[in-house]
């Protein structure tokens, strides 16, 4: 943090009297040697109008709310996400909600008492900015050393339900095991999650994806009684033991744990360096929905491509409508991709043995989430106990890679003819135009030599004699 000590506006406040203390996850991840993300700080010693008088000539100063007090300020050349600025406060809960609460900002305070309001040990840390001395009332610094995650107050969760799945994240992402107290608050806490606003839960459900094992969080959640609360379309798959007709006559005879695959599913996509996508947020919520569907789904005599087709379509309602319900697109979700990954996941590989069945793929999914798709099929591969093979996959994306490659016609945009052109021919705007540009992509992917104005006018002539006005039957681009 010597960086932030010599900024002229922590020199400036510490002349007039003021103490400067970096706080909560900022600590937490200096001691962890982690990258610095956000910088929040807590100033003592001035109260909060002399504490923006003197920022204001060193930076630009925004008040977030004069309810929370917190100033958010930018000096100039400073790069990072705006600093946070606040005075200590006390809070006493007057309801359920997130905003139930008296709020009392007090600059003469003590660090501690603002420490003590904090919702994780780990979290109630502070550094003194100029001496570097470390204010730790808690035993926050050797919870970080044992990976312990401990509640600060047994009033934390009470306090605020949110900090159930904050706790849930914090666990994932830095390997913490909860301590038994804190393990025990959560149970009883659980269903209180439900009074937390979606876009609340949707920023930590972000933070819990970027851990590298997010399945230790869905583990603690689904121990403490969270999961039901949150996503009860993954809850009800823990006990969900199927015959996945995609692995059974192959690889096994014994049933398949679907929480258990998803799980390794999901870890698998942060993980393996195979995949195209690692880590995308929209490749991991469609591998976690993508078995949802498996117990709405009873086994039937169909065909095994039916049985998957049908699990994938319920897994995709299933996805859209409870990421629509968490608000996940305030975190960069795109549904309607999810929603397409997770049905187009139930597609057999074998069936895309030939080029030209994986430029149709490539056309209509579009290229990134066919490649999506990939590393769908891959990672659920590599989580199946024992690992299955995936040379034969690769070999299929290296296939579509070279096609790609070579700038194959594979939407409407890379015809050599155009509706433009089609009209000069004496075809009408309308239905029967689209049609006939369709029937000319279909003929493309199938053999990109094709895509040519006169083979593309030669298959209008044969196909579509009629709607040619006579004498103009000759390629757009020919001389006349």
């Amino acid at each position: 943090m010597s960086d932030l000590a010599t900024l002229p506006f922590v020199r400036a406040l510490h002349a007039a009297g003021a103490r400067l203390y970096t706080v909560g996850g900022t600590v937490r991840d200096m001691l962890l040697g982690h990258p610095r993300q956000d910088v929040d700080l807590l100033v003592t010693g001035l109260p909060q109008p002399d504490l923006i008088r003197f920022l204001r000539p060193y930076g630009r100063v925004q008040l977030t709310g004069r309810t929370f007090g917190v100033i958010k300020f930018l000096p100039p050349q400073w790069h990072d996400p705006p600093i946070d600025i606040a005075l200590p406060r006390t809070e006493i809960s007057t309801g359920v909600g997130h905003r139930d609460f008296v709020v009392t900002f007090d600059h003469t305070l003590p660090v501690e008492t603002d420490l003590g309001r904090r919702d994780f040990t780990i979290n109630a840390i502070a550094m003194d900015l100029v001496t570097g001395d470390l204010l730790d009332p808690f035993g926050g610094r050797q919870d970080l050393q044992q990976g312990i995650l401990r509640q600060v107050s047994p009033r934390a969760f009470l306090e605020d339900p949110l900090r159930l799945l904050r706790g849930v994240q914090l666990a994932a992402r830095f390997a913490l095991r909860v301590e038994p107290t804190t393990h025990q608050a959560m149970q009883r806490h659980a269903a209180s999650i439900t009074t937390v606003a979606a876009e609340r839960i949707a920023e930590e459900f972000r933070k819990l994806l970027q851990a590298m094992a997010p399945s230790q969080g869905f583990r603690l959640m689904h121990d403490t009684g969270l999961l039901p609360h949150i996503l009860p379309e993954i809850a009800r798959l823990v006990g969900c033991i199927t015959l996945r007709s995609d692995i059974e006559a192959r690889e096994t005879t014994a049933g398949v744990d679907v929480f258990g695959q998803t799980l390794r599913r999901l870890d698998a996509i942060q993980q393996q360096d195979v995949l195209m996508h690692r880590r995308h947020l929209d490749l991991l919520l469609a591998a976690l929905f993508q078995d949802s569907g498996i117990p709405d789904t009873a086994p039937s005599a169909r065909s095994p491509t039916a049985q998957r087709e049908r699990v994938a379509q319920s897994s995709a309602t299933l996805a859209w409508q409870r990421l629509a319900a968490l608000k996940m697109t305030t975190i960069g979700a795109h549904l309607e991709r999810i929603k397409c990954l997770i049905i187009a996941s139930a597609t057999e590989s074998d069936r895309l043995g030939t080029t030209v069945a994986l430029r149709h793929l490539a056309h209509r999914l579009g290229p990134e989430t066919a490649f999506m798709v990939f590393d769908l099929w891959l990672a659920d591969r590599v989580a199946t106990t024992p690992p299955r093979a995936i040379d034969d996959l690769l070999a299929l994306r290296q296939r579509l890679q070279d096609e790609i490659a070579r700038q194959v016609p594979l939407s409407l945009q890379d015809l050599a003819l155009n509706g433009h052109d089609l009209q000069r021919l004496g075809i009408p705007p309308g239905p029967l135009l689209g049609r006939i540009l369709q029937t000319l992509l279909q003929r493309v992917l199938d053999d990109p030599t094709c895509n040519t104005p006169a083979h593309l006018l030669s298959v209008i002539q044969s196909e579509f004699a009629s709607a040619v006005s006579p004498g103009r039957a000759q390629p757009p681009d020919a001389p006349t």
